[in-house]
């Protein structure tokens, strides 16, 4: 079904109304028109902000490929000052020519709110704060303007403006909330790194913040969606017998369900967005508000709660059982085969008939559980990962004495730890860490099998395996963590429990046994492309959803044949940067992105331990770290 689009108008131009026509009809046609062609059209002076409100904009103009507009102007003076400004405290001052050694730091904090003056410590610092706000917000709305001339929604500055939100809480609204702007961020490319280990163990362990591991949790998540978009649209690349049905059919035969493609944009877009403020939250509220996060959830053992709970924990039961009764009532019977290949509205896949295998047909319907495909390797991730949350749970109430009351009450707090570092890696005691190595190893079947079942799901929907390789990447880290690294250092003991508690504190602890880990270049670069892929993804959605409705979420239809909306979100990126990608480069780029997220981050936790002690000492050695204040 060709999805309806909406007929665009252009700033003093016709409505381009062939334009908006789907690609596979333009492609049947022979369509090709000359992307300078396009340009011309929308090459035009008018709808910028200023325009609208004074009826004139003096640098309404473009510079090659680049549009300036006033903000824009406005935002290249402030990056001019704010880097004159920081290189200026940073040669001519410190006399750092090594700008990895530069540091750039705010007033000391016995000035307060006072605004420091020439030749006073942190002078620089606040001359670049501002200009780089001037520069921030300058091109924020030259983001709008550009928005405006292409007739595009305003969700990339939304998304823009986020990240800016991040600068104005981090530099203006922490330090006037604190009373000081010495409590604002360091300026250096290394000198923060100092800062952001500083403030965890300042405010305690940092990881016990309820925003930050929201934060992080969204950062992975937009990773993820990241790897698994990018994934999905390579797949199908340059292959003209597939189409977006086949992609669908792939989403719902491995998850149960397919978003649709405006869908994960708008997805993308918002999980992106949440994550940064998210982190806003995680950081203002430190020092503001609460001063030690370790015993910030001392409030949850009190909650009144708690002293009715097992008449609450009786009402959920009831309810969850009257659900499940409720579902299972007696209904029309379903012909799987025909919802999921006989095309039928959405639930239509496009997918060859698989192998029946016998026993799984007998449990399941050609091994199938609803739109899921199971398969043998989804029975056997399923089967061993089922066993595994079985032991975990198990211990968990074993430690709570099978109180249910308490396993609800302590359930992010209960873990169920690794062997101890005596006993190597052997098998210990059930109670002692045996629970863990069995639990651990059904885990790792789990996900084998797991990554079996994406790969056979792709191939039986005609499609590249391009998720597989990316989930590999993922479980390169994963078994880094688990297995790898445990099994060279020569004991269970380095890898993490199995629980929530567990995760934070060894994230924690590694940190602090082999010395400041944000030194460690191999997780310095895996931040690098996890914040990456994270503006990547805010980046591309917000791009797709302002432009969706002249079909430019068609993504795989628009690689053959470029429509309006592809056009537009190509121009507003080359009017913005001074150039852009094409429809297949910029899932490239969300592609490796993602991956070399994991893949950096599992080469850095190799090393530690292994070949690196001291990641400090390391940075010291080869001059790289900020001088002492």
């Amino acid at each position: 079904m060709v999805t309806e689009i909406v007929t665009p108008s252009v700033i003093h131009t016709k409505p381009n109304v062939e334009g908006e026509r789907p690609a596979v009809e333009r492609i049947r046609e022979g369509e090709n028109i000359p992307f300078s062609e396009v340009e011309k059209q929308y090459k035009k002076p008018g709808g910028t902000i200023l325009h609208a409100v004074f009826g004139a904009d003096p640098f309404d103009f473009w510079l090659g490929r680049f549009y300036v507009g006033t903000f824009g102007a406005l935002s290249l003076l402030g990056i001019f000052m704010g880097v004159a400004s920081y290189l200026y405290q940073a040669w001519v001052v410190e006399g750092a020519y090594n700008l990895l050694r530069a540091r750039i730091d705010p007033p000391p904090i016995s000035n307060g709110l006072r605004f420091a003056t020439p030749g006073e410590p942190g002078f620089f610092w606040q001359l670049t704060v501002i200009f780089a706000t001037i520069a921030f917000l300058g091109w924020l709305l030259r983001q709008v303007d550009i928005s405006r001339k292409l007739g595009m929604s305003y969700e990339i500055p939304i998304g823009y403006g986020a990240v800016v939100s991040s600068w104005i809480t981090l530099q203006w609204l922490r330090p006037l909330a604190m009373g000081a702007w010495g409590n604002g961020f360091p300026l250096g490319i290394t000198h923060h790194l100092d800062w952001v280990s500083n403030i965890g163990y300042q405010y305690y362990n940092f990881f016990f913040n309820p925003f930050h591991a929201i934060g992080i949790s969204l950062l992975f998540t937009s990773t993820l969606i990241l790897a698994m978009h990018g994934s999905a649209i390579l797949s199908a690349v340059n292959q003209p017998y597939v189409t977006e049905r086949n992609v669908d059919g792939f989403w719902r035969n491995l998850l149960g369900y397919s978003i649709g493609e405006v869908g994960i944009h708008r997805l993308g877009f918002w999980l992106a967005i949440a994550a940064v403020l998210f982190a806003n939250l995680c950081i203002y509220l430190s020092g503001t508000l609460v001063f030690n996060w370790s015993t910030f959830w001392n409030f949850f053992d009190t909650l009144p709660f708690w002293e009715g709970a097992a008449a609450g924990t009786l009402l959920i039961g009831g309810g969850a059982l009257a659900s499940v009764v409720w579902r299972g009532r007696s209904q029309r019977p379903v012909d799987m085969d025909e919802v999921e290949y006989g095309g039928r509205g959405i639930d239509g896949t496009a997918l060859r008939k698989t192998y029946r295998v016998k026993f799984l047909e007998r449990l399941f319907g050609v091994g199938q559980v609803g739109p899921v495909y199971l398969g043998i390797a989804g029975a056997v991730a399923v089967v061993f990962g089922f066993l595994a949350v079985f032991i975990i749970l198990e211990d968990y109430l074993n430690q709570v004495g099978y109180n249910p009351i308490l396993f609800l009450r302590e359930f992010f707090v209960l873990t169920v730890n690794p062997p101890a570092m005596s006993y190597g890696l052997s098998m210990a005691p059930w109670r002692e860490g045996g629970a863990w190595v069995v639990a651990t190893f059904l885990i790792n079947i789990c996900v084998v099998a797991w990554w079996l079942r994406v790969y056979g799901r792709a191939k039986a929907a005609g499609l590249r395996p391009t998720l597989a390789y990316a989930f590999a990447a993922a479980l390169f880290l994963y078994f880094i963590i688990y297995l790898i690294r445990p099994v060279i250092i020569g004991n269970w003991a380095q890898a993490p429990g199995q629980g929530f508690k567990a995760i934070l504190d060894w994230t924690n602890n590694v940190s602090i046994q082999f010395g400041n880990f944000y030194y460690n270049p191999f997780h310095m670069i895996s931040i690098f492309f996890l914040l990456g892929s994270t503006v990547l993804l805010a980046m591309h959605g917000a791009t797709i959803v302002a432009t969706s409705k002249y079909g430019s979420h068609r993504e795989i239809e628009e690689m053959m044949a470029e429509g309006s909306g592809t056009h537009r979100a190509q121009l507003f990126w080359r009017w913005t940067m001074g150039f852009n990608v094409n429809s297949k480069t910029i899932h490239d780029w969300c592609w490796w992105f993602a991956i070399l997220t994991v893949i950096a981050g599992g080469i850095g936790l190799l090393l530690s331990g292994t070949v690196i002690t001291d990641w400090y000492a390391w940075a010291q050695s080869i001059g790289i770290t900020a001088p002492l204040p």
